[in-house]
C-alpha cells in the first residue's frame, strides 16, 4: 500500500486509528523517514506514529573494530 493512501485512511477513519494502522502493510523506511519530516502538530503526525508502531524498522547492531556499536536499518 502506498503511504500516501494509509495516512489518508488513517485521517479519515472513524475506526480506532490503532486497529486500522495494524492491517495496513507499508514500507517501513519511508514511514520513518516521512515521521522525521511531520510536523508533530499535525494528522499526518498522528498516523504515522501509529504506521510506525505496526512498521517498525528492523535495526541491526554492528560491532566496530574499536568495540564500539552502530545501527544499520534494514
Amino acid at each position: 500500500m502506498k503511504l500516501t493512501e494509509a495516512i489518508e485512511a488513517l485521517t479519515t477513519t472513524y475506526q480506532s486509528i490503532d486497529a486500522v494502522a495494524m492491517g495496513l502493510p507499508v514500507d517501513a523506511k519511508e514511514v520513518n523517514d516521512a515521521l522525521k519530516k511531520a510536523n508533530p502538530d499535525s494528522a499526518e503526525y498522528v498516523a504515522l506514529q501509529a504506521l510506525a508502531k505496526y512498521n517498525p524498522i528492523n535495526e541491526t547492531k554492528v560491532k566496530n573494530n574499536d568495540n564500539t556499536e552502530h545501527k544499520i536499518e534494514q
